[in-house]
């Protein structure tokens, strides 16, 4: 009777249509993922919920989109303000009213005027009630990094007018309300350099790391601008405070890097350790008063440097920023 019964029920629920029986809609592993949009040779990807990364324009751009407009996290490179322009107008027609910088990098703040500020004002009257055409975009960095920005650097004139950010901070943090989620701007002191900032979408949970993460090389620590390897570990740790993890780490916030891929909290872990276990090694030679050239023939960073080492920062050049680092400390 019992089996009876069972097949009863499964006959039954057989004859439910399909959309009355509440089947969980759970995107198996194997599904592909959406199709790349590309627009004036800058890649559009969804990250999560309201955020969106750009790739190709220099560093990776982070675009928060709603209906109040579009809040970018960096700005590209030089030149290439129009391109990032353009990819965010792809995703809505509102205005612009935020930048981050994370950094005074050039390819992350190159972008910072011209068609980038005037997006504010162009959008704001193309329609929209409530919209001006005098309305325009609020630029916000670390204090430290607008000082170097009004410096400029190698291949970066100095930032005037519209290219300088409006709002400053010095502080742990700074935080805004955009597009109906809380943003959280933390300051990353002695990391990359000494005015890095990472950006928290609390609403979206994902984190634009800037350059102080990339999946792509070994971290580029500027110690003439305040970058220490001790700094860039705090700021990694801090990134791994936020994060959390979903199903056996294959999901939950997402970090999207300087450059590489959008990554989750293995990613970043993986990449804290790698530095980690790096940083020990090359301590421990320091305090055995090892040459900077025997440091580089023991050869640290070896099962590394296939993952990290042959792109942007070598081995031996991570080895010596690191050690010149650590020799200043004993």
């Amino acid at each position: 009777m019992k089996i009876k019964s069972a097949i009863l029920v499964l006959a039954a629920a057989a004859a439910i249509p399909v959309h009355a029986q509440q089947v969980p809609t759970v995107r198996a592993m194997t599904e592909p993922w959406p199709e790349i949009v590309k627009v004036d040779g800058i890649e559009i990807l969804h990250v999560q919920k309201n955020v969106y990364m750009l790739v190709g324009g220099g560093a990776n751009v982070t675009a928060q989109i709603g209906d109040e407009g579009v809040l970018l996290v960096d700005t590209g490179g030089l030149g290439q303000g129009e391109k990032i322009v353009a990819a965010a107008q792809h995703l809505t027609k509102r205005p612009f009213r935020y930048i981050i910088d994370t950094s005074a990098d050039v390819d992350h703040a190159g972008g910072n005027a011209g068609a980038m500020k005037a997006a504010g004002g162009r959008l704001g009257a193309n329609g929209i009630p409530g919209r001006t055409a005098n309305e325009g975009v609020l630029e916000i960095s670390t204090e430290n990094a607008m000082d170097r920005l009004l410096k400029g650097g190698a291949n970066f004139p100095p930032a005037a007018g519209e290219a300088v950010p409006e709002s400053t901070f010095f502080t742990p943090r700074k935080s805004l309300y955009s597009n109906g989620e809380a943003v959280q701007i933390m300051f990353q002191p002695s990391a990359h350099t000494d005015g890095d900032a990472i950006v928290f979408f609390r609403g979206s949970d994902v984190i634009s790391a800037g350059e102080v993460f990339r999946t792509d090389s070994y971290p580029i620590i500027d110690a003439a601008a305040g970058g220490t390897i001790g700094g860039e570990l705090a700021a990694l740790n801090n990134i791994l405070d936020i994060t959390v993890p979903e199903r056996n780490e294959m999901g939950g916030t997402r970090v999207i890097p300087a450059y590489g891929r959008i990554s989750n909290q293995s990613d970043v872990l993986e990449y804290r350790d790698m530095l980690t276990i790096i940083r020990d090694r090359i301590r421990d030679m320091v305090a055995k008063n090892m040459t900077l050239a025997q440091v580089k023939a023991a050869r640290p960073t070896l099962e590394y440097d296939g993952l990290y080492g042959q792109k942007v920062v070598s081995g031996d050049k991570f080895i010596e920023v690191v050690y010149n680092d650590l020799s200043k400390k004993k």
